[in-house]
């Protein structure tokens, strides 16, 4: 009986490997349950297992048959095999430590140095990703992986011209091999190539079919450009490949709101959620939707759910903290940053924390972070401009004056600044002193609305009726129209009472 079952068990194995060429995944599953049977699960049924596990996407599990082959008899294949799995596994230090010591007793081969060039490279170790790839290349061997490996280290680096050239010249050598190809295509659109973008990105989706990552990238520069059903017929064949795909539907509703198909957008960010329930993008495009629609009280919840999410990367928490700003929700995000120890506050952060204990009246606090920022940041216009408006609401307005000035200093085009500024010497009226403020600033930027009305108020308090008048009108042609505030601010009161003020209102139609 033993010799026919070592034929039986020969006979399986080379079906097994026919129905491998040819990738018939249920057909392999059962020829390995048949050796399994028949007493044939030594090395190599652990090993074909988890080859199996690996075309289906269960890395863990693939990892652990492998690791049982490898038990079993430690061949050199069924090392590559475990650390390549436990690399796709997501453990990248075991995924390093086992394709490491591969390479130490294989050094020539090529595929194992690759394997664990991509290993430092998701570890962020990129002096010894180049070091691994230029051994690489002097092996004069598989050439291809190894550009697009440099090139990606050219790309974390900031780099991006010589990544996409790393890019480029691994897609000429090997036209086959897409995955340089989308890099090149994503390297051209972060240099704002965007057009040569999108023709990669294309030419991946025709050399294969089932590029995902391709066809959304696509829709995102259409989404950009305005291209909308262009973009949608992009993300309906990537739905059509993967139904859960989340990024899909995200983008999907993101193309809706800019249609402003909104019950198309939420019905696609809610689709998005059902896939994975604390998908940040969407749930801060949901709360804006929520913002726009003005159900705030829907918005405040999905807010505060991703405040209490952790972890969150710092600028999706500064976007959550920016749009509960923008509802007015200043306490919830005050309350929030004090959780913090003041040493672990970003600047970023300290600048919410600043805007918003000033809206709440704390002044005091409000300033005391201030300062902490100009000390760690240095003296920005910015700052320095909403530090004087800080101390001009806590009456100093001569310590205000200083940091006005200080502001302009640095960036004569600060409006802010000098807006405040001139507001100051007119209360003290110092009407030339605002004056000659304003007109340095649009010597700066003379077709901006807001200075040229500014010039116009100051000009009605200073009682120049004609200049008043003269900027008042350049200001409605550059772009102006708060109807309602000219026709209720008290700085123009003076020039209403002309019958030249009711010619141009009715000119313009301000009455």
């Amino acid at each position: 009986m033993i010799p026919v079952m070592d034929t039986m068990g020969a006979a399986l194995w080379d079906l097994y490997e026919n129905q491998k060429v040819k990738g018939l995944s249920a057909a392999m599953r059962k020829t390995l349950s048949k050796l399994e049977k028949s007493g044939h699960a030594d090395h190599r049924w652990f090993n074909a297992m988890g080859e199996l596990a690996l075309q289906e996407k269960n890395q863990a599990l693939a990892a652990r048959f492998f690791k049982q082959a490898m038990d079993e008899k430690p061949l050199p294949e069924y090392e590559l095999n475990l650390g390549n799995a436990l690399f796709y596994a997501g453990d990248y230090h075991g995924a390093k430590s086992r394709l490491r010591a591969y390479v130490e007793n294989y050094p020539t081969d090529i595929h194992g140095l690759i394997d664990l060039a991509n290993c430092h490279l998701k570890l962020r170790e990129l002096a010894k990703v180049r070091e691994l790839c230029n051994t690489g290349l002097a092996q004069k061997a598989a050439r291809a992986p190894l550009w697009n490996c440099l090139g990606q280290v050219s790309f974390l680096e900031g780099d991006l011209g010589s990544a996409w050239d790393y890019f480029d010249k691994a897609y000429a050598e090997a036209p086959e091999y897409t995955d340089a190809l989308f890099n090149r295509a994503n390297t051209a659109y972060h240099l704002g190539r965007k057009e040569e973008a999108l023709r990669d990105f294309d030419l991946c989706v025709r050399k294969d079919e089932n590029y995902e990552s391709a066809l959304l990238n696509m829709a995102i520069i259409r989404l950009e450009r305005g291209d909308l059903s262009l973009g949608r017929e992009n993300i309906a064949r990537a739905l059509k490949l993967n139904p859960g795909n989340v990024e899909a539907c995200h983008i999907l509703g993101r193309l809706c709101l800019a249609g402003k198909e909104f019950r198309g957008a939420r019905d696609a960010f809610r689709d998005a959620l059902k896939n994975d329930d604390g998908h940040v993008p969407t749930l801060l495009a949901l709360a804006k939707l929520h913002i726009q629609e003005m159900e705030l009280n829907d918005a405040g919840i999905v807010l505060q759910r991703l405040l209490e999410k952790n972890p969150m990367g710092e600028e999706e928490r500064l976007a959550t903290l920016t749009l509960l700003m923008e509802m007015g929700e200043c306490d919830k995000c005050v309350q929030f940053l004090q959780r913090f120890e003041d040493a672990a506050l970003t600047s970023a952060f300290r600048k919410i924390l600043v805007l918003g204990l000033w809206k709440l009246g704390r002044t005091k606090d409000a300033i005391r972070h201030l300062e902490t920022l100009l000390s760690v940041e240095g003296e920005t216009a910015v700052n320095l401009a909403m530090l004087g408006r800080m101390l001009a609401q806590s009456g100093a307005e001569s310590l205000a004056e200083v940091r006005y000035r200080k502001a302009l200093a640095l960036d004569p085009a600060a409006k802010g600044a000098a807006f405040d500024l001139a507001r100051i010497n007119l209360s003290r009226g110092e009407g030339e002193k605002a004056l000659l403020t304003l007109v340095s600033l649009l010597a700066v930027i003379p077709e901006d609305p807001d200075c040229l009305y500014n010039l116009a108020c100051c000009h009605a308090r200073n009682r120049n009726f004609d200049d008043s008048l003269h900027y008042l009108k350049q200001a409605m042609d550059k772009g102006f129209q708060d109807i309602d505030k000219i026709n209720a601010d008290e700085d123009l009161a003076y020039i209403r009472q002309f019958k030249e003020y009711d010619q141009l209102a009715v000119q313009t139609g301000i009455i």
